[in-house]
């Protein structure tokens, strides 16, 4: 990769330095000459819009990181092709989840996926970088004010993101922290950077995070909130702060960082803080009213979220009815029953009474099984929570509060939090703290690629098979080593060091 990741700089730096060249990786609507870019308020909106536009990517979060790859490393997905009642075929060919739940690095269609995702993320954070500068080679373009708020947005997507690299190729972070991992880049700079052991990227990361909160103080999020309309009154930068990186998604993203990294009391304050800030903001998924229009990512609930404009056509793609056995992305079905606890009468998020349930078999479908439906098409061109792919949950900081509380009595208090709010009864003090937030885990982040990382993080020995029934006998668990977690580097970029 880095012989790639060079030829990209060599295009952002024309763009930087020359007025001629154009600024690179924006979306097409949004290419201008830099010139024109950095003296005009509205050309610096349109490109960080770009920006956003390349997070939102396919190969990066708008597909990879989230709905399939890093999902079926977590094994969330059947790796065999499935009957019609959801149960393994018994053929020898796979799914396009193979690969990843075989942990067959050789892949080549798991290694270029992978060296895409790497791309796409370390290109997004050159334009970042890039940006950056820009900002300070045409000072006093922007009202101050909206420029920190910029800033403060930008510093916390280049942790996000390359905080999420290190979690894909870096090494098993609790027992391995000062091995070597990615690269971390905060300059646009044509020289190369080495990559760097874990315990530095997370100084690097916790570093950006926090320059985001700063920047992000005064973040109109915290005193109007997040303000789920547009106006077009040239304000609109201050409003839809739930699709930007806003303050309360840099605290949690501080919270989960911190957690990665096991400093568990320092988690728990950042997360107890977010708790007692952040529940009028962002309320609890209302039972009463989310299907109607019908709201299946409880998107109110939802800290931080990416606008991805193809996020149904993709979803179909890979959850429809009348897509085949031989592509399909797709739980076995006793596997995704037993996930759910067969609480088929009371989770909102699999319930068969609740419309808004996250589980269903797709229209015109052959088969009998349930596919994903979180990301399929709403009701209602104007329904403002359309398209949008969560990135930060208020249920994960409840989550981070829980696994880190000093005692079992008040970890259970915030973990049954969530529990009530997803329908179900509270869970006992008698049953075991982490296993039970596991288990939310693997119910609340389908889609959404955190699993994997929860499995990593806590260097769980063995997982659930993809296609095991979901109960913890030996024949349905897999043995997890370095060999399984730690993703290895694009073939380019470890020859390049």
């Amino acid at each position: 990769m880095k012989k790639t990741f060079i030829s990209i700089y060599v295009l952002g730096a024309l763009a930087l330095f020359s007025s001629c060249k154009k600024w690179v990786d924006v979306e097409p609507n949004d290419r201008v000459l830099e010139d024109k870019v950095f003296t005009n308020p509205d050309n610096i909106r349109n490109t960080l819009n770009g920006i956003y536009s390349n997070v939102a990517a396919k190969s990066l979060y708008g597909e990879y990181m989230t709905m399939t790859a890093i999902d079926a490393l977590g094994q969330l997905y059947s790796g065999s092709i499935l009957n019609t009642g959801g149960g393994p075929a018994g053929v020898s060919n796979g799914t396009p989840a193979l690969s990843y739940v075989n942990y067959d690095y050789a892949n080549p269609t798991l290694k270029e996926q992978m060296l895409n995702a790497w791309t796409q993320a370390y290109r997004t954070v050159l334009n970042i970088n890039m940006f950056l500068v820009n900002l300070e080679k045409y000072p006093n373009v922007l009202d101050a004010a909206e420029e920190k708020l910029y800033r403060g947005e930008l510093y916390g997507l280049r942790a996000m993101i390359q905080f999420d690299m290190l979690r894909v190729f870096g090494p098993i972070y609790l027992t391995d922290s000062t091995a070597l991992s990615v690269p971390y880049y905060t300059t646009a700079t044509p020289n190369v950077k080495p990559i760097m052991p874990a315990n530095e990227v997370m100084d690097s990361v916790l570093t950006d995070i926090d320059r985001a909160i700063a920047h992000l103080g005064a973040d109109p999020v915290l005193t109007t909130g997040k303000q789920d309309k547009i106006l077009n009154d040239g304000l609109d930068y201050t409003r839809m702060r739930n699709l930007r990186m806003n303050w309360y998604a840099a605290k949690a993203l501080k919270a989960r960082a911190l957690l990665y990294r096991n400093a568990k009391t320092a988690a728990y304050e950042v997360a107890t803080e977010l708790i007692g800030k952040m529940d009028g903001e962002f309320p609890w998924m209302n039972a009463d009213t989310a299907s109607n229009p019908i709201d299946r990512t409880f998107s109110r609930e939802v800290i931080f979220s990416l606008n991805v404009p193809n996020l149904y056509d993709w979803s179909r793609k890979l959850y429809g009815g009348d897509v085949k056995s031989d592509v399909m992305w797709a739980p076995n079905t006793t596997r995704l029953n037993n996930t759910y606890e067969g609480k088929v009468q009371t989770d909102y998020r699999f319930s068969t009474l609740r419309n808004f349930s996250w589980w269903d078999v797709p229209p015109g479908a052959t088969f009998g099984y349930k596919t994903l439906r979180k990301f399929n098409n709403v009701d209602g061109v104007n329904v403002q929570f359309r398209f949008r792919m969560p990135m930060l949950r208020k249920s994960e900081i409840y989550y981070i509060a829980a696994e880190c509380a000093p005692d079992d009595a008040t970890g259970f208090q915030l973990l049954n939090t969530v529990r009530r709010a997803r329908g179900l009864t509270e869970d006992p003090l008698t049953t075991n703290r982490q296993t039970e937030i596991q288990k939310e885990y693997a119910k609340e982040m389908y889609g959404e690629g955190q699993l994997f990382f929860f499995y990593k993080r806590t260097n769980t020995a063995r997982i659930l098979k993809a296609n095991g029934t979901g109960s913890t006998g030996t024949a349905n668990l897999q043995t997890m080593t370095r060999t399984q977690y730690v993703v290895p580097l694009p073939e380019s970029e470890s020859y390049y060091q």
